[in-house]
C-alpha cells in the first residue's frame, strides 16, 4: 500500500471506530490490566494515556484507582467520545481529554507519574520522537508502559 493509501485507510478506520464508540488493541482488556498492574498505579498517581481513543482505558484507570487521568488522541472525534464516556461512567471530574499528537505532547517535563500507550506507535513514522516525548513528560521516578502491535 502506498503511503497516501495507508493514511487514507487509517483515517477511515479511526473515524469508523470513533463513530462506533469502540476501541481495539491486541490482547484486549486483559493486556490493558496487565500493563496497568506493571505500572503500579495508585490513587495518588497522575496518569497520561497517549492515543486514548474513545477513552476506555483512561476511564477504567480512573474508576479502578480513583486517580486523575489525562487522555490524548490525534482525532477530535475520539476525544469527544472519550469525554462522553467519562461522564457516562461517572469519572468526568477525574479525567481530562485533549487533542494532541504523540510526537508533540503538550505537557511540561516531568508531569506524570505514569504514561501509558496502547497500539499507537505502529501507526507513527516518528516512533523514536514519540517515545522521547513519553519519557520527557514522565517524572524521573515515573513509569512508561507500552503495549504495542505491528500494523502490516
Amino acid at each position: 500500500m502506498a503511503t497516501n493509501e495507508s493514511a487514507d485507510f487509517a483515517d477511515v478506520y479511526f473515524a469508523m471506530l470513533a463513530e462506533m464508540d469502540y476501541t481495539k488493541h491486541l490482547g484486549g482488556q486483559q493486556s490493558t490490566d496487565e500493563l496497568i498492574e506493571m505500572c503500579h498505579i495508585t490513587e495518588d498517581s497522575y496518569v497520561l494515556d497517549i492515543g486514548c481513543g474513545v477513552g476506555v482505558t483512561p476511564c477504567h484507570i480512573a474508576k479502578t484507582f480513583d486517580c486523575r487521568v489525562v487522555g490524548v488522541d490525534l482525532r477530535e472525534a475520539m476525544v469527544q467520545r472519550a469525554r462522553e464516556r467519562a461522564e457516562r461512567e461517572g469519572v468526568g471530574e477525574r479525567t481530562e481529554f485533549r487533542v494532541a499528537d504523540a510526537q508533540e505532547v503538550p505537557f511540561d517535563d516531568e508531569t506524570f507519574d505514569v504514561v501509558v500507550c496502547e497500539s499507537v506507535l505502529a501507526f507513527l513514522s516518528g516512533r523514536e520522537k514519540a517515545m522521547g516525548e513519553f519519557v520527557r513528560v514522565a517524572k524521573p521516578s515515573g513509569t512508561v508502559g507500552i503495549n504495542e502491535s505491528t500494523w502490516i
